[in-house]
């Protein structure tokens, strides 16, 4: 009796194991990444599509996702709105789950496409305003604007009591015009006056016509890119920029990407958007192996609302610089940073938490 219980143990465990080696039936998980590659925002989508790729590479050294290799598929919709919308038809008659688009225009148009067709397409750089209206089939990277960037203004404003107005200059479409609305209610219940009007690479122009109160400068965070510095020089010494990217973090993930970004990128450090698609990447790779996941084509519909409502309500996410959690799409407490340029570099001012 004893000898047949340990034969039945035994079968018992080989079937275990046979069925988790079953479970996943791709051989590689495929993930597209719609992202702007060439056109005017091709140096955004580089370094974009980079911590993408990274991630990729990480994670196939260390295992792969439940198993499996992961490759990111670049697709260039060139900020092409129409361009956008045939590659995501494309994509959504079999993807599982995707990235991007990349920008604002693109979203827009081919959003709607994977909406229709029950697909998650992780919108990682656009404000809580744009992929809130794709939910529950993106999430947003961000907080509402209007939650998250009236405390942070007030905190930069309230440093230089005897400022009393405020000019905006902003570009009049994306996300920019709703930045600038919550900017301009923080600065409201100061007692501030606020003006709003395109403009593009002010600073120095600014220098030029006389002014030198520049940590009274504050740059959005999409401004905080390669062309900002290159572009303002020592002009931009003593800017004020805020973002959600602190260089002064130190983490062995962290130090280890931005050692291999600068080696890709002339020695830069990483810019403001640079982490969210490696985060995304993992967060897919979280919403897969903890859901059971399996890639079958058969449960195409299926599988992909599973990683839609693992993914709106992830707790304790490990990215790239520190945890959160997510609430119904939402996340609930990432902090904000607001920095001082020197030379080049930023120095850390603040940290603005929710």
């Amino acid at each position: 009796m004893k000898k047949m219980v340990g034969v039945l143990v035994l079968l018992l465990v080989a079937a275990s194991m046979s069925f988790g080696q079953a479970r996943v039936v791709v051989n590689e998980w495929q993930v597209p990444f719609l992202n702007s590659l060439t056109g005017a925002i091709a140096a955004i989508g580089e370094f974009l599509q980079w911590g993408a790729e990274y991630a990729a590479a990480e994670i196939n050294a260390a295992g792969g996702i439940a198993g499996k290799p992961v490759r990111v598929i670049p697709v260039d919709t060139a900020l092409d709105p129409q361009k956008g919308s045939v590659e995501m038809a494309r994509i959504v008659k079999d993807t599982l789950v995707a990235m991007g688009p990349v920008p604002e225009p693109v979203i827009m148009a081919a959003m709607p496409i994977a909406v229709e067709n029950g697909m998650v397409s992780m919108t990682a750089t656009t404000s809580y305003e744009y992929a809130a209206r794709f939910f529950p089939w993106t999430v947003s990277w961000f907080p509402p604007t209007l939650d998250r960037l009236p405390p942070l203004v007030a905190a930069w404003a309230k440093q230089f009591p005897a400022m009393k107005n405020v000019v905006q200059f902003i570009e009049p479409y994306g996300p920019w015009p709703g930045m600038a609305g919550a900017h301009s209610s923080a600065l409201r219940s100061l007692g501030m006056v606020t003006n709003a009007e395109k403009a593009a690479k002010l600073i120095k122009e600014l220098k030029n016509l006389g002014w030198t109160k520049m940590n009274q400068i504050l740059v959005f965070s999409s401004a905080d890119d390669a062309q900002l510095y290159a572009t303002g020089g020592s002009d931009i010494n003593g800017v004020q920029v805020y973002n959600y990217l602190n260089l002064e973090t130190s983490n062995p993930r962290w130090d280890k990407f931005k050692t291999e970004f600068a080696k890709a990128h002339k020695g830069n450090m990483p810019f403001s958007l640079s982490p969210n698609y490696y985060d995304a990447l993992y967060m897919i790779k979280e919403a897969i192996e903890k859901t059971g996941v399996t890639g079958d084509p058969k449960r195409l519909k299926e599988e992909r609302k599973m990683i839609a409502d693992y993914m709106a309500n992830v707790k304790g996410f490990k990215g790239l610089l520190f945890d959160w959690d997510m609430k119904d799409g939402i996340p609930t407490n990432k902090p904000t940073y607001i920095f001082e340029i020197q030379g080049g570099k930023k120095k850390l001012v603040m940290e603005v938490r929710p």
